[in-house]
């Protein structure tokens, strides 16, 4: 059946904005998911302690950035602590908001002479790709404040070398001084290299010889020396904690590993960049489309090459470290949109139109049945028993995986008289522990629960039994 309608600026406003109010609709649903609890622990301790640039989980300082942490303290201490699950994912959520204002004015700067409303439809696409829609878009992980940005932050780039205007160059380098203290260095890696697909794309390498330009782009790659110098505790470094990091994703692999990760990630990244990606990939394939590579369209692929490619040639990258690079899709998607006839756009329209849809009941169903309502899955049952048995006695913790983490985060904050739960080292030898493994040294088993795969138990240690065990 054909598509007769039109798409107005009213309808591309009116998707946007749902899409948009739509990311919230998970966020009082869900129970922590994944990394979450480890997420809002850190916020957590971080108040507790009065630290604001030290995140410690279960007690011990890790040489991670606090800058994320800084907004979900704010907007915990206004809604109460006992809604953090919530405030960690309106952290994510505001950041994804950004991100696809940044979408859609820089669709605008890019694409408006030939279409009116290619802002919106900019945000539009970005809102309604899958993977910001579905996970990382409202999830509370650091990964879409940080993808923001860094999003911006090359956007900002751009504008400055096609303007040569110092004012912008040095927002970029604002914003990825910014991406570095809410994750790690990588920012500058994926943004020096956009850099010089652009100083390329545009030639002005002349720039470079620019007192202003050359100086605050030294400027900027000295905060992470500084950074290191003055925050990171002794001992520490976020560097090797990143290189560490980046080389899991290359060592210990087979060949095999590797050519199948080259052959399956495009294709991950592709699929995860739905509904408009899929259309267009349709579109082309059936030799129903052809697209043109204009100006616009090769820097923005280039610019994904360069960035994509580091993940790429590994074996162990997962799709989580593509989210920085969503923002530049969504544009690259929107200039080959506006290369569609009448019928094929209205039809685009129309598939972003049903993500928006389905949203509600994915949100308010869906996920949270796959997640938390199917048995063996409710953490904030097994953290009320937990509280139950150990009443006013000691409690810590070994246990440092999601789950385990995920009922500290829910007791922390369920009753805040009382100290954060901390690693326990023996210290204490009349003390409840929660377990990773099954561990007799720590004690008298009270309970074992099943939970999201994996076991969660409760020790009650009276101080005959010898206690090892170490954080991971």
């Amino acid at each position: 059946m054909p598509v007769n309608f039109s798409p107005s600026l009213r309808l591309y406003q009116t998707l946007t904005l749902l899409a948009a109010a739509f990311m919230l609709l998970p966020l009082p649903v869900m129970q922590y998911v994944g990394e979450e609890g480890l997420m809002a622990m850190k916020s957590y301790e971080m108040f507790v302690r009065h630290d604001w640039l030290h995140p410690s989980i279960l007690g011990m300082v890790w040489p991670h950035s606090p800058l994320w942490h800084w907004p979900v303290i704010t907007i915990s201490k206004i809604i109460g602590w006992e809604h953090v699950d919530i405030a960690v994912r309106l952290v994510s959520v505001m950041a994804t908001w950004l991100s696809a204002l940044c979408a859609g004015l820089m669709g605008r700067w890019l694409f408006s002479r030939s279409h009116a409303y290619a802002g919106w439809l900019s945000a539009l696409v970005y809102l309604t790709l899958g993977e910001v829609a579905f996970w990382y878009g409202w999830l509370g992980y650091i990964d879409a404040t940080f993808g923001m940005f860094i999003f911006t932050a090359i956007a900002t780039l751009w504008r400055a070398f096609a303007d040569e205007h110092a004012g912008w160059f040095i927002a970029s380098l604002l914003l990825i001084s910014l991406a570095f203290m809410a994750k790690n260095i990588t920012a500058y890696a994926l943004f020096g290299a956009a850099g010089l697909v652009l100083i390329w794309r545009l030639q002005r390498w002349h720039l470079l010889k620019k007192p202003v330009f050359l100086i605050t782009g030294l400027l900027a790659l000295s905060v992470p020396v500084l950074w290191q110098h003055f925050i990171v505790p002794a001992g520490e470094s976020t560097a090797t904690t990143t290189i560490n990091d980046v080389l899991r994703n290359y060592a210990g692999y087979g060949v095999m590993a590797f050519i199948g990760h080259w052959l399956s990630f495009p294709l991950v990244f592709l699929f995860r960049a739905l509904p408009v990606s899929l259309f267009l990939a349709w579109l082309w394939l059936r030799r129903k489309q052809q697209f043109l590579a204009n100006d616009t369209i090769t820097t923005l692929s280039l610019l994904l090459l360069i960035c994509f490619l580091p993940f790429w040639i590994s074996a162990g990258a997962t799709p989580r470290y593509l989210v920085p690079l969503y923002g530049l899709v969504a544009l690259l998607l929107t200039g080959l949109l506006l290369q569609l006839n009448r019928q094929h756009l209205r039809q685009a329209v129309m598939l972003m139109a049903l993500i928006v849809v389905i949203k509600v009941p994915y949100s308010l169903g869906i996920l949270p049945y796959i997640k938390d309502w199917m048995p063996e899955r409710d953490v904030k049952v097994v953290a009320e028993e937990i509280m139950h048995l150990t009443d006013d006695a000691p409690l810590y913790s070994q246990n440092d995986v999601a789950t385990g983490l995920a009922i500290a985060a829910y007791i922390d904050v369920w009753r805040q008289d009382r100290p954060p739960i901390t690693w326990y080292t023996g210290n204490n030898p009349n003390a409840y522990i929660i377990a990773e493994v099954e561990t007799p040294s720590l004690g008298r088993l009270v309970k074992m629960w099943p939970l999201r795969g994996d076991h969660v138990y409760l020790y009650r240690h009276t101080g005959k039994q010898s206690v090892t065990g170490a954080a991971q």
